[in-house]
């Protein structure tokens, strides 16, 4: 059994206070645990339950940062799990974070996607807005459901391809060019062609 010495406020966070065990610094942990576990001067505790308490702080601090990530915009679990690897937590604690994220609703990877697509669909086809939402870490299933499901998304081709067409010649050079283009924001092949051919029709 070890021995609580001192139980100090730190100075630059009164929300916090340095615990001292055995007249020797321990560690730094919110006031709320001190009071929580009745932590005192004098007391004995065990080391195991000291590491315990510990690990329920740094839990406390992965969460709030978390929060406070997300605070500004809609982020994937992965977006989350690589912040707080970034601020170098232990893997219990981040999966502990995405876990109680994801219960109390601060994580939904399907609302993320949807308010992605909302955003970009006017800009890209759908290739690219998969690509770019599988690098987020969003599953495929919950991409596909959002692009392909019930409320599929109505394609921008024909509002990208015209302000690219905008002040050029209508040639096959032209529409060799705006082929790739559109390739390149993301369309797919038998839609580019389709709309190629509806210009040629013309």
């Amino acid at each position: 059994m070890c021995q609580i010495t001192k139980i100090e406020v730190q100075s630059k966070d009164k929300t916090r206070a340095n615990l001292y065990i055995d007249d020797k610094f321990c560690c730094g942990i919110s006031i709320e645990l001190v009071m929580k576990h009745g932590l005192k001067k004098d007391m004995e505790i065990d080391e195991n339950y000291i590491r315990e308490i510990v690990l329920e702080d740094e839990k406390s601090k992965a969460m709030n940062k978390a929060v406070n990530y997300i605070s500004s915009s809609l982020k994937t679990a992965k977006q989350i799990r690589e912040y707080l690897r970034k601020k170098e937590y232990l893997p219990e604690t981040i999966d502990y974070v995405i876990d109680k994220m994801i219960e109390y609703k601060y994580l939904d990877d399907e609302a993320y996607a949807k308010a992605y697509i909302n955003t970009y669909s006017s800009k890209f086809g759908k290739i690219k807005l998969k690509l770019n939402l599988k690098q987020k870490g969003v599953a495929d299933t919950i991409i596909d459901k959002c692009l392909y499901g019930e409320e599929e998304i109505e394609s921008s081709i024909d509002r990208v391809a015209s302000k690219y067409l905008k002040n050029k010649e209508i040639n096959k050079d032209t529409l060799n060019k705006l082929s790739r283009f559109l390739y390149s924001r993301g369309y797919e092949f038998d839609e580019i062609n389709s709309y190629i051919s509806s210009i040629q029709s013309d």
